[in-house]
């Protein structure tokens, strides 16, 4: 935990000494106004929903430019990856302006927003819009590695894992009925899994790697106030990787209810996970606007419809084991963020386990195509 964190954690946002921090920071990056501002003009309001980062919203009653504190819950390497992408896509115009970094978090534009519920991504209208959204960030070139840095992080969840003293792992669902699944899996297991996901996936869309968000749930995507606009926030988990899997990533997660008010804090809903309702309307979108910005006309635009569909499908699966690593990880490390991460971990694998024969069947058509 940095110094910043644990100062926000251990006094409350109309505390004396949190009034002037922010100040002090408004002062240093802003300048203006920030420079007169007194503690009796400024409101900080904690911004709820945020599970890797603390978030507030900063005002004062003078012309002072507002502005959204985020003060950094990820590791070292997470950050740095979120602030470089960060500062590019505003750059770009395709985010909130950066006012400052510092160490530990960071001053952004803060934009009269809503966050998209669970209820909002499922809507048809809506989902066509985040498809039409997706495209020119895949187009965007980012001067970091193009390693499929998901993949590491599955083997670094795991060998996290392992060195927190975790050991065999059972498999038993809280929120889904599956049972077509390994009753228990070693870290030998997973590790094999992986390593044959990477392999399919790298023999069958070696040539569709984008730079991606790799975490868009609902709660990644705002809605602006003034202009209904949809904007992609938090690119701490941003590299670049295969196309298909951050767009099932967003397709696989409209399928989880994280508001679930008691434990475990998280439903697996089934029926949308085996059909979703959304994913032609999302895939149409995304295909159309991809087409649009590449100047492309296609010549079998059905056909290029039903191929992005099964590459998503395909992809879905691997999801579902890249968050369930992820959470038996940090149940050991008593992560808090509102889920029973032992439940997500387990449910995770037995979605993992019931939908991959579905991608090896893929795998299998289109390898004898050739």
């Amino acid at each position: 935990m940095t110094e910043i964190e644990k100062f926000f954690i251990e006094h409350s946002p109309d505390s004396e000494a949190v009034l002037q921090k922010v100040i002090e920071l408004g002062r240093d990056f802003l300048g203006g106004e920030w420079k007169d501002t007194d503690k009796s003009e400024v409101k900080v309001t904690r911004i709820l929903g945020g599970q890797s980062n603390h978030m507030f919203h900063v005002t004062s009653s003078t012309s002072a430019t507002p502005y959204l504190l985020r003060i950094h819950r990820q590791q070292p390497s997470q950050v740095f990856m979120d602030t470089v992408n960060f500062a590019i896509f505003s750059e770009r115009g395709l985010g909130p302006k950066l006012y400052g970094f510092f160490e530990g978090g960071r001053m952004e534009e803060y934009l009269p927003s809503r966050t998209l519920n669970f209820d909002d991504v499922l809507n048809l209208e809506i989902s066509q819009k985040i498809g039409t959204v997706f495209p020119p960030y895949h187009a965007i070139k980012v001067p970091v590695s193009q390693n499929r840095r998901c993949i590491q992080l599955m083997r670094d969840w795991l060998d996290g894992y392992k060195a927190l003293g975790g050991g065999d792992y059972e498999i038993l669902p809280t929120t889904v009925t599956y049972s077509d699944h390994p009753k228990c899996v070693s870290v030998d297991d997973l590790t094999n899994e992986i390593n044959i996901f990477e392999k399919l996936s790298t023999e069958l869309y070696e040539n569709t790697l984008v730079f991606s968000h790799n975490d868009l749930a609902s709660g990644n995507i705002l809605e602006l106030n003034s202009t209904k606009e949809l904007v992609l926030i938090d690119w701490e988990f941003g590299t670049y990787n295969w196309r298909g899997f951050d767009l099932a990533m967003h397709l696989s997660e409209t399928a989880i209810d994280f508001r679930v008010p008691f434990p475990p804090g998280i439903k697996i809903i089934e029926n949308l996970t085996e059909n979703p309702p959304n994913i032609r309307v999302f895939c149409e979108a995304y295909l159309d606007a991809d087409n649009k910005l590449k100047n492309h006309i296609p010549s079998d635009r059905s056909s290029e419809l039903e191929s992005l569909i099964q590459e998503c499908l395909f992809f879905w699966p691997l999801t579902h084991l890249f968050w369930a690593l992820s959470a038996m990880k940090h149940a050991l490390l008593k992560f808090e963020n509102g889920v029973d991460l032992d439940v997500q971990a387990r449910d995770r694998l037995a979605v993992y386990f019931h939908l991959k024969p579905r991608s090896q069947k893929i795998y299998e058509e289109l390898s004898k195509k050739g």
